[in-house]
């Protein structure tokens, strides 16, 4: 044996003895824009330990001046990417019933009808785990809305629903519950459009408050909660304008949801909106007539964070981008949830102006990876319609 194969034998003892695998930090993961679900596999050992051989064996080369002997070495294989693990359920709110399906193979498991002479106008987490709420409102020409509490099982069947308030004169348009289950905020708005006209407010332990809505036809089309309650997220409808993106305080005195809300004008509108528990990221859904765009957003700055996922618009047309017109004319429309926990999220999105033709993708907020859910319903567009 010469010097150079001694030294050799050396260097790999002595990273034989340095390298230990329960060292060898994970990548951290990273999101995906689009393509195939996905998620970034750990480095394998064998594989940092060659690396740094590599780098002793370099050393001795460049210090003695003479090449080493090579040897041919192949990397280890990458395993298959794992699919994004997802909520068991899904839940879709079709106006005639909420439909029960398994996220994985998009199969219906169970069928909740409304109360008779009721139809169901939204569907939300309710804020503890297989807990939900729905709103709905009459079916004939009367005007009322109510809201109501249900569970899930094990198995995903839904209990009979529980009774929660009742707004005369009012048609629901929002409705989520506040993580500890305890506490909802819900949404209305007045048939009869002479100011006020509804409303947003609070009920449970958090606090009972109701901020109106003044203008003829102004209302929160989505709702979304942080998990002390303190913050909602409005995706807030404006006759003419169209949507606004707005966070209220629900400490707030102010007798207005616009007096108690501050708007986030560097955000692109979205017809529904999502917050994380903490309150610092919201999610929205935008396009610009060729692409949607699902991304997060910074609630201090307004900045986009990433873009979690786009779609190729397939139809076009007029209105310019976040007015009401934009939204139906130009060929997308989407909506989106997150569940209890905030760490997934759930978007249907119709690329064509008829809204008949929707497709699912669940995402993994904490790993970035996602998969599409293989269930295309027929969304009445009237707000979130979709829970986890």
């Amino acid at each position: 044996m010469n010097e150079l194969e001694e030294r050799l034998r050396d260097a790999y003892r002595a990273v034989d003895d340095i390298i230990d695998p329960e060292s060898v930090p994970n990548p951290p993961a990273s999101p995906q824009r689009r393509g195939t679900l996905f998620r970034r596999t750990s480095v394998l050992t064998p594989l940092a330990a060659a690396a740094s051989v590599a780098i002793v064996v370099s050393a001795i080369t460049l210090a003695g001046g003479t090449a080493p002997r090579h040897h041919s070495r192949h990397a280890p294989s990458r395993p298959a990417a794992r699919p994004a693990v997802l909520p068991a359920f899904t839940l879709i709110d079709l106006g005639s019933s909420v439909q029960v399906r398994d996220t994985r193979t998009g199969a219906r498991v169970a069928t909740l009808t409304p109360p008779a002479g009721q139809q169901f106008e939204d569907v939300a987490s309710g804020g503890t785990a297989g807990t939900f709420l729905a709103a709905t409102g009459l079916t004939a020409s009367a005007c009322h809305a109510y809201f109501y509490r249900f569970h899930l099982s094990a198995t995903g069947q839904p209990s009979a629903l529980t009774f929660l308030r009742s707004v005369p004169g009012s048609q629901p348009t929002a409705v989520i519950g506040i993580p500890g289950g305890r506490s909802y905020a819900y949404s209305t708005v007045h048939c009869q459009t002479a100011p006020p006209n509804g409303g947003v407010g609070i009920s449970g332990p958090i606090g009972n408050r109701t901020w109106t809505y003044p203008a003829g036809d102004d209302y929160a089309d989505s709702l979304s909660a942080t998990a002390d309650g303190r913050t909602l997220a409005l995706s807030f409808f404006v006759y003419g304008p169209g949507f606004q993106d707005m966070l209220l305080n629900t400490k707030s005195r102010a007798r207005t949801a616009a007096g108690a809300s501050r708007g986030l004008a560097s955000v692109p509108v979205s017809p529904t909106l999502a917050i994380s528990p903490d309150g610092r990221t919201l999610y929205a859904c935008t396009s610009d007539g060729t692409t949607g765009t699902l991304a997060s957003y910074s609630t201090a700055s307004g900045a986009q964070l990433r873009v979690l996922h786009q779609w190729r618009v397939t139809q076009s047309g007029g209105g310019a981008p976040g007015t009401s017109s934009g939204y139906f004319s130009r060929g997308f429309s989407c909506q989106i949830s997150t569940d209890l926990t905030g760490r997934y999220l759930l978007a249907a999105v119709s690329l064509g102006n008829k809204l008949k033709h929707w497709t699912m993708t669940g995402f993994d907020l904490q790993t970035g990876a996602f998969a599409k859910i293989p269930v295309h319903p027929h969304l009445p567009f009237r707000g979130a319609q979709l829970a986890w």
